[in-house]
């Protein structure tokens, strides 16, 4: 992407909302509702005078690298795996296409992942250990619930499994210091989740049509959201489903199980507040761990005369599958994706996991016309005049013209935004692709926009008004 930052959440939230808080003050609790750990890191680093464009292409790779470092410690110190082993499943779990498509915008997540890991890596090692023990194990839950909502959830879920497990095998100790130690957490949780996304509810499929979902998941009823879950849940991990079937049939680790079990559960409630598919894109990570786990049984079957175990034939699958679909995704345009992410092909699912990496809330194509296109606007318009912006091209507008000129309509009809700011007399422009060539189901903009300018793909219109 060179100078360009990659991942939608990244260009149409991270960037708007950090200088938003910056520059107009917070709302503490809708502040803390966000889970803003990555929003202090990176406030901070902009604060500090980093531009915020490079602070996100900085950090990003950075999380993912120690996102893999957590993974490998939970293997390597909480499952006593061998080196070997705990770098295949970091590798698995930070390369694997899925996992990648995380760590392209998800970055909260990610950060509450490496947290997790963590935490876990503690929570499997505790065993006789003294009541100190726990002071780190509350502070890592706190750091996952300031880090990130669903992560919390997964996180939460395997703390209660575990007290009601030891409770059962009469290891009282344990289960009232776990109990202790995530107290804080659970109810700082619970309290801003109250608050903020729990009121959303449930999902209402009693009608079979017009669902609320519909227009942005394709969801008209309750079985269309679990086959199309079912279709997600094949896409992503086709590639992986032969070993990690292989796994199940040996003792899984508890933590890991019940990150399963947890998932699988939360596929099937109808959260009017999160995507299910968000809970299928968390599953990479155990089923990275099974899917590793699978060779160490694959090891005990030997050929005679041969130089191949089918321990090394499934290690190379897994390497040579991930690498292809990787670097397909990694270095292929969106205009031209690696088939598998192919929407013409495969991936009937590009608003979950998009065709290329190579993207932002535009392609990397069209990110040098976009500031081109700002420029211009910028060069050839006089201070009122005003530039309306979808949500795909608010933040390049931040970043390149003054706030006071900027009105983001978000997803609504530009027209009658146009309309609604030609009001005050002010000349209004408009920024999108040419005619032919637009995105998000709008390859072109209606007649009262007249294009004046291009560059490329992207364009520069003014309204003109109707009579």
């Amino acid at each position: 992407m060179g100078p360009y930052i990659v991942g939608f959440d990244t260009m149409a939230f991270y960037v708007p909302n950090t200088l938003s808080w910056l520059h107009g003050g917070v709302n503490i609790w809708q502040y803390l509702a966000v889970a803003p750990l990555f929003y202090v890191i990176l406030m901070s680093t902009v604060a500090s005078g980093v531009p915020i464009v490079i602070a996100l292409k900085v950090i990003s790779p950075i999380l993912l690298g120690f996102l893999g470092l957590s993974i490998y410690g939970y293997a390597k110190k909480g499952l006593k795996w061998s080196v070997a082993k705990s770098a295949f499943v970091a590798f698995l779990g930070t390369l694997y296409f899925v996992a990648l498509r995380a760590s392209w915008d998800q970055l909260r997540e990610e950060l509450g992942l490496v947290f997790l890991f963590v935490f876990l890596t503690f929570l499997i090692n505790r065993k006789e250990k003294s009541w100190k023990y726990y002071a780190p194990i509350s502070i890592l839950t706190i750091l996952v619930v300031l880090s990130h909502q669903l992560i919390s959830v997964i996180m939460f879920g395997i703390i209660l499994f575990t007290i009601v497990y030891e409770l059962i095998h009469k290891d009282f100790r344990g289960s009232i210091a776990l109990t202790m130690s995530s107290l804080p957490s659970a109810f700082f949780f619970v309290f801003i989740n109250l608050m903020s996304v729990a009121p959303a509810g449930f999902q209402d499929y009693t009608v079979s049509a017009g669902s609320p979902l519909a227009s942005w998941l394709g969801f008209t009823s309750y079985p269309s959201m679990l086959l199309s879950e079912g279709g997600f849940f094949l896409y992503c991990f086709l590639p992986l489903l032969p070993l990690v079937l292989i796994s199940l049939k040996r003792q899984v680790h508890f933590h890991l199980r019940v990150w399963l079990v947890l998932s699988f559960i939360l596929l099937l409630i109808p959260f009017a507040f999160v995507s299910p598919y968000r809970w299928i894109l968390i599953l990479t990570y155990p089923l990275a761990f099974l899917a590793t786990d699978s060779l160490t049984w694959l090891g005990t079957i030997k050929w005679k005369r041969s130089l191949f175990t089918l321990k090394r034939l499934a290690a190379l699958y897994i390497i040579v599958s991930t690498v292809i679909l990787s670097f397909g995704y990694i270095l292929a345009t969106p205009q031209q994706p690696f088939g598998y992410f192919n929407p013409q092909q495969l991936n009937y699912y590009s608003y979950q996991i998009p065709t290329s990496l190579l993207q932002n809330t535009i392609s990397v194509t069209d990110c040098q016309d976009t500031y081109n296109a700002l420029q211009w606007f910028n060069d050839n318009t006089n201070t009122s005049a005003l530039l309306l912006t979808h949500s795909v091209f608010y933040s390049w507008a931040l970043l390149t013209i003054h706030s006071h000129q900027i009105r983001d309509y978000g997803f609504d009809d530009p027209v009658q935004a146009a309309a609604l700011a030609a009001k005050g007399g002010n000349s209004v422009y408009l920024i999108w692709w040419i005619s032919g060539q637009g995105w998000y189901n709008e390859t072109s903009l209606p007649s009262p926009f007249q294009e004046v300018y291009h560059s490329g793909k992207i364009a520069i219109y003014n309204y003109n008004r109707v009579s």
